[in-house]
């Protein structure tokens, strides 16, 4: 079950934070990421090496194909930079919740 929780998480987690953090992610850079996450944690699965979690490796190749393949390829639209932009101000700009208040 560990296993399917650490492909989930390398293939999928990098690009949900980065999609929210970072404008410059692009499509390829999410499709890249998913696939790098998924396949490193198949590998990483199979040989073992230095007894670490496969997530641990699957997240960070993952990050790292989402950056490499996102600034390779062409940045998103003026429009998408300025949606993302007005969503970022919305969220940070937020009242506080209740449970923060207290």
């Amino acid at each position: 079950m560990s296993y399917a929780w650490a492909g989930f998480g390398a293939a999928f987690g990098p690009v949900v934070l980065f999609s929210v953090m970072w404008s410059r992610m692009t499509r390829n850079g999410a499709l890249a990421g998913m696939i790098i996450g998924a396949l490193t944690v198949i590998v990483w699965k199979q040989f073992g090496w230095l007894g670490l979690y496969e997530i641990i490796p699957g997240f960070i190749f993952s990050s790292i194909g989402i950056v490499v393949f996102s600034l390779l390829g062409k940045a998103p639209s003026a429009a998408m930079q300025k949606r993302f932009a007005e969503a970022d101000a919305h969220y940070h700009s937020a009242p506080p919740s209740r449970l923060q208040e207290s």
